[in-house]
Formats: structure tokens, sequence, C-alpha cells
């Protein structure tokens, strides 16, 4: 059985604008990943994307931990 803890409305909140400032990061490295051929900054690009989709992930367990449904990615 799983046990959900109590997150207070502005938590939520605030996870939740974490995770759009996060969606939108990682979705603008996406962006600019395909604007260069550049080896050195597609790596360091990519490596954002990477720590993004992470972070993203982890908020996303933050929300489903706290028994909130996973929110809609774009």
């Amino acid at each position: 059985m799983m046990h959900h803890w109590r997150m207070t409305e502005m938590e939520k909140l605030h996870i939740i604008e974490q995770l759009r400032a996060e969606e939108l990061c990682t979705k603008k490295a996406r962006f600019y990943l395909t604007q260069t051929r550049d080896p050195a900054i597609q790596g360091l690009l990519q490596q954002c994307i990477d720590k993004g989709q992470r972070h993203i992930s982890t908020l996303n367990n933050l929300l489903q931990d706290a028994g909130l449904p996973q929110m809609a990615r774009h």
C-alpha cells in the first residue's frame, strides 16, 4: 500500500511552476540543438536536455508521491 504525504496548495503550485520552467528550458534546448552544427555546443545542449528530463521526472514523481496526477507533457 502506498502512503501519500500531504502537500499544501502552495507547494503544489511551486512544483508545477518549476515543472513548466524545466519543460520550457528543455524544449528550447531541443530547438537550439537542431539549429547548430557545432559538436561542442550540441554536447552542452544535450547535457541540458538530459538534466531537464531528470528534473521533470523528479518533479512528476513528487506530485505522484503526494497523490496528484502527473502533469501532461507538451
